[in-house]
């Protein structure tokens, strides 16, 4: 239905709307612990199974236009475990509805604006950024870190010249988007536990996402300077991060007095955070292309600590000894400032381009303590007109990713990928704890 309207407003309005779609389809095996018994290794979903994603796009004159995405999305497997959910279709084939665009804008001589659901890019660095916060992060890829979800928003941007300045308000907090996969993001109860003698089962997590309202308005501010040699650009972004930290009273859920097991229920909040950026992008000697990223980050502090009422009433029911004292607090964001940053440059060499940044501080890092370098390598080779090879590698000489795909171009119409991902390192590590995301994967693609 949304396909047919797209095509009779474009054939009602051909010199003003331009109107298409996209239609993808993969499948992913997951290789985690399998590859010496093939025929154990398990599908993996990371929700794109088919995705149809119709656009719109509508220019009545030069000053303003309009334009609409959305996603389809059919995610693979069921979830559905008892009768019920197997009568209803939606678990039986289980869907979503994803908003890419679906925005307003008017332009005049020295002022654009921009309102509705949209995607703000201030990043400069290839596939990963240190000042790009406006966005909540999608990981439900854990193995792309370049992905953002649109949110509602309101844009607007002075400019004369090489100079301008955009403005930015996100009345709603959006959380990101997590992996669908057992990956490792955050600390659990073992951490929060630690060292307090307690021998941790299942957990719960409850996340308490903030109230919208104007003081929980998120803000953003960017100055940019755009001459014919460079691109320069301050920001400031004033919000709630998008990951979840554990903050707050950990909940003692029940416990197995055979095994010695206490299960908890982990709460998890979104912090506020400012974050100021430094981004530059220009031309190099010897062809190059480089750029730099600098962002000073204040996140606030918070820390997470057992609930000394349940702790008392497992000492009266023998499970505990004791209650300690003083009460374990576990600091899970300490709330100094710390700066992370990402340089790089990339080259062309015939029919293949090169890309090597060094990044300092990954997004899971969140304390000057914490934070750790890492190489990343990207090479994209076109082998013949239709056939294409990426390659792409991070390590921080600890744990490692690496990704390589070989696509072809079948009838100037489809593209044809395989793939694989492999994630390897400690579980301690950025890297480990992704580890369960490693696969192969097969993917079609066609847009018209």
């Amino acid at each position: 239905m949304s396909l047919l309207l797209l095509l009779s407003l474009a054939a009602a309005h051909a010199d003003e709307v331009d109107a298409g779609a996209t239609v993808s389809a993969t499948a992913r095996v997951g290789t985690d612990g399998c590859l010496s018994t093939p025929l154990d290794c398990t599908w993996l979903s990371f929700r794109d199974a088919a995705v149809f994603s119709p656009w719109v796009e509508a220019n009545p004159d030069d000053r303003v236009q309009a334009k609409a995405r959305v996603d389809f999305r059919l995610h693979g497997p069921t979830a559905a475990a008892r009768l019920e959910e197997v009568q209803d279709p939606d678990q039986r084939q289980p869907w979503s509805l994803r908003i890419r665009d679906a925005w307003l804008a008017t332009k005049s001589a020295h002022v654009d604006a921009r309102i509705g659901a949209q995607r703000v890019a201030w990043g400069v660095a290839n596939g990963i950024s240190v000042v790009d916060t406006i966005n909540p992060l999608d990981l439900e890829d854990p193995t792309r870190f370049d992905r953002r979800l649109s949110t509602l928003s309101a844009v607007m941007t002075v400019h004369g010249g090489a100079l301008s300045a955009t403005a930015v308000a996100v009345p709603f907090f959006v959380p990101a988007a997590l992996p669908s996969t057992d990956v490792s993001l955050m600390a659990g109860a073992a951490d929060v536990f630690a060292g307090d003698g307690m021998n941790v089962g299942t957990l719960e997590t409850r996340a308490t996402p903030p109230a919208d309202s104007l003081k929980n308005t998120a803000h953003a501010l960017q100055l940019r300077w755009n001459p014919s040699a460079v691109d320069l650009a301050l920001s400031w972004y004033h919000g709630r991060d998008s990951l979840p930290q554990v903050a707050g009273d950990v909940l003692l859920v029940g416990y197995q007095t055979q095994s010695d097991k206490v299960d908890v229920g982990i709460p998890l909040t979104y912090p506020k955070i400012d974050v100021a950026g430094l981004t530059a992008r220009g031309e190099l000697p010897g062809s190059l292309t480089g750029w730099a990223e600098a962002a000073l980050v204040r996140p606030e502090r918070t820390t997470a600590q057992p609930s000394q009422a349940q702790l008392q009433s497992l000492v009266q029911l023998g499970t505990l000894d004791e209650v300690p004292s003083p009460l374990p607090q576990t600091v899970t964001q300490d709330g100094e400032p710390y700066a992370r940053w990402i340089l790089g440059a990339d080259r062309e060499l015939g029919p293949v381009r090169l890309t090597t940044q060094w990044l300092h501080g990954f997004f899971t890092e969140r304390s000057a303590a914490d934070l750790g370098d890492y190489g990343l390598v990207a090479l994209s080779w076109g082998i013949t007109p239709t056939v294409r090879m990426d390659a792409s590698g991070a390590s921080d000489l600890d744990g490692w990713l690496t990704d390589v795909s070989l696509t072809w171009l079948h009838a100037d119409a489809l593209e044809l990928s395989l793939g694989t991902t492999q994630i390897g390192g400690p579980q301690a590590s950025a890297f480990g704890g992704l580890k369960s995301a490693s696969g192969a994967r097969i993917r079609a693609e066609m847009v018209f």
